[in-house]
């Protein structure tokens, strides 16, 4: 009984946010839309019963009162976005598949996501070019340079493509490292949105985790571009993360 509360009360937000989307959005201020998209955010991990805990290694890591930045962090799920936007709304750089997805595409468009198709070159530059100019508003934009999800305590391989946002707008990049707790504090697993799985199957692991779970994420101290050649940025990016994810 408590799953289909779950699933009911994720459905009708999900509804709610696409009607927001289609008849709202393009008449509110910026500035309502960030705070609708704040709420939205805090609102679905609710539901789900994922908590986030969020430090900063330093003061200036804290997007929200500083920067704009590019962080590049590590993916897990589906959920990385809604964790990072319920602390602050960013723009996102998400793989093109996600805007095909039914009711989440079409608020991922509305909400600015930076679309790219994987594996074409022109799709990159014109991603790389768009997030420099929301860059160049004062806005903090996020990326997953893995390119796609993991267990959450080994890395995969970064696309240093994505680290030539901040080298391009000059703005320093907060590595962040994100990784799921079970109710113990332990690490899990088992929120990991991984391979096949369908996007109903893991709702229905988080939803049927009696006592939720935790989504730790670890801001790092920014890095300054300048020096860097963006192989080597990227490179100094991943071990602060991967360093963290083992600690």
């Amino acid at each position: 009984m408590r799953q289909v509360l779950g699933y009911v009360r994720l459905l009708s937000l999900v509804l709610f946010g696409v009607l927001l989307a289609l008849l709202i959005w393009p008449l509110i201020s910026a500035q309502l839309r960030d705070r609708t998209e704040l709420w939205f955010a805090n609102r679905i991990l609710t539901i789900l019963r994922v908590k986030v805990c969020a430090h900063f290694e330093v003061p200036e890591a804290n997007f929200a009162t500083h920067g704009p930045y590019l962080l590049y962090c590590n993916h897990v799920s589906w959920l990385d976005i809604f964790a990072l936007n319920s602390l602050c709304p960013l723009t996102f750089i998400a793989k093109s598949e996600i805007a095909e997805w039914p009711l989440a595409g079409m608020l991922a468009k509305r909400s600015g996501t930076l679309f790219i198709e994987r594996g074409k070159r022109h799709a990159v530059r014109q991603v790389i070019q768009e997030s420099v100019e929301v860059l160049q508003t004062g806005r903090t934009v996020a990326v997953f340079p893995e390119g796609t999800t993991g267990a959450g305590d080994q890395l995969l391989p970064f696309h240093s493509n994505f680290i030539q946002p901040a080298m391009l707008a000059q703005v320093q990049v907060v590595p962040v490292s994100l990784q799921y707790q079970d109710a113990n504090g332990k690490f899990s697993s088992k929120p990991a949105f991984l391979g096949e799985q369908a996007l109903i199957q893991n709702i229905q692991v988080l939803l049927g985790a009696r006592e939720g779970y935790t989504v730790r994420l670890v801001f790092h101290a920014p890095i300054a571009t300048e020096g860097f050649t963006r192989h080597a940025l990227s490179d100094k990016a991943r071990e602060v993360i991967q360093a963290s994810l083992l600690s």
